[in-house]
């Protein structure tokens, strides 16, 4: 094993506790839906600023006006910029677009405009886990912003909402858990993912020793604390919730109980699950990481490229069809989220630029 393989499994214990040389959970079930030969990257570039929109990690669909929102910004970026303690730390954004516009196979490249500016926002926009409040119109993301504490960066997450059709609204920022990752508005509440119940050195040894003590809380508290990593979030029409085991490599239905959640069922996928989705049939679809350590590479260290893989689990039965696989990341490099339309496919990533399409039919 060479140094930089090394440094890469290195990389990956320490993004998500794993470096082991059969790193697929399961057996890939059929071809994908979606041929490569379908598929094609949209970029996307930044009215304020001219640069390309790279980190789109998140993704959430309002399907009734036919747009996407994306939440975005380049991690890897940010956080050598705080590590190197520089002045400024690189700024993000949460963007709306036609899906007319994606799936229209004349378009390569489209100019977007932050729903909300850095300076909005204390300590910056750095929007990740990104939910679509329809009853109110309202975005709810995390939003990871940073404060000086002497002459270091550090990061503090914070729960924040803004008007989603443009309008000059930007909420109070809520407090978040300090590993706050995915969350998901919902009728009456909000409810947030933390992929570790401890930060700095708790966090790893809960990847170390691999201990389920993550899970989902709501602005009370925990509601459920027995996930490896807990990832994406998505409510299920039952009123149930799905959320994305990355170090199981499952998805854990969860269903009410008296003091918060229990696990009901769980699907197990061929890949470590991201973040999920729910189509408008009820099923999940969930970006997959085939290989941690391609992961680790293309993220923490800007080396390579890591596979991409998209699937759709039915909550019912756990039948796993493959919609999207891309073993090599060469069409599209790491994808985090995917929502799937009538018109298709769409994803993006934590390392790539723009955005995957894949047109239905093509």
């Amino acid at each position: 094993m060479g140094k930089m393989r090394l440094k890469a499994c290195f990389a990956g214990a320490l993004l998500l506790g794993a470096c082991a040389a059969g790193e697929d959970a399961g057996e890939v079930y059929g071809a994908p839906l979606y041929d490569l030969a379908d598929c094609r990257r949209v970029a996307l570039v930044d009215a304020e600023s001219g640069e390309r929109v790279r980190g789109a990690e998140d993704l959430a669909l309002d399907a009734g006006q036919g747009r996407l929102f994306l939440s975005a910004y380049d991690r890897r970026a940010v956080e050598k910029s705080a590590r190197k303690k520089r002045d400024m730390i690189p700024h993000g954004g949460v963007y709306a677009i036609s899906l007319d516009t994606l799936f229209d196979p004349e378009t390569e490249e489209v100019t977007v405009s932050s729903l909300a500016a850095p300076k909005d926002f204390a300590g910056g926009l750095r929007p990740h886990g990104l939910s679509y409040d329809e009853e109110n119109h309202e975005l709810v993301f995390i939003n990871r912003t940073y404060v000086r504490d002497g002459r270091r960066w550090r990061m503090e997450p914070h729960l924040q909402r803004i008007g989603a059709n443009g309008e000059m609204f930007v909420g109070a920022p809520a407090p978040a858990h300090c590993a706050a990752n995915d969350v998901s508005a919902g009728t009456n509440s909000v409810v947030t993912s933390f992929d570790h119940a401890s930060c700095g050195f708790g966090a790893g040894l809960e990847n170390i020793f691999r201990l389920k003590r993550s899970g989902i809380a709501d602005e009370n508290g925990p509601l459920f604390t027995k996930a490896a990593f807990a990832n994406g979030v998505a409510r299920l029409d039952n009123g149930g919730i799905a959320m994305a085991a990355t170090r199981e490599s499952a998805i854990l239905l969860l269903e009410p109980a008296e003091d918060g959640f229990s696990e009901r069922a769980r699907i197990l996928l061929p890949g470590r699950p991201d973040n999920l989705t729910v189509s408008a049939d009820g099923t999940i679809v969930a970006a997959l990481h085939p290989s941690l350590s391609k992961l680790a590479s293309a993220r923490k260290l800007g080396f390579g490229r890591a596979p991409s893989r998209i699937v759709k689990a039915l909550p019912e039965s756990g039948a796993i069809e493959i919609l999207f696989d891309d073993p090599e990341g060469d069409v599209f490099s790491a994808a985090t989220a995917a929502v799937e339309t009538e018109q298709g496919l769409v994803a993006g990533s934590v390392v790539d630029e723009g955005l995957l399409v894949c047109r239905k039919g093509a």
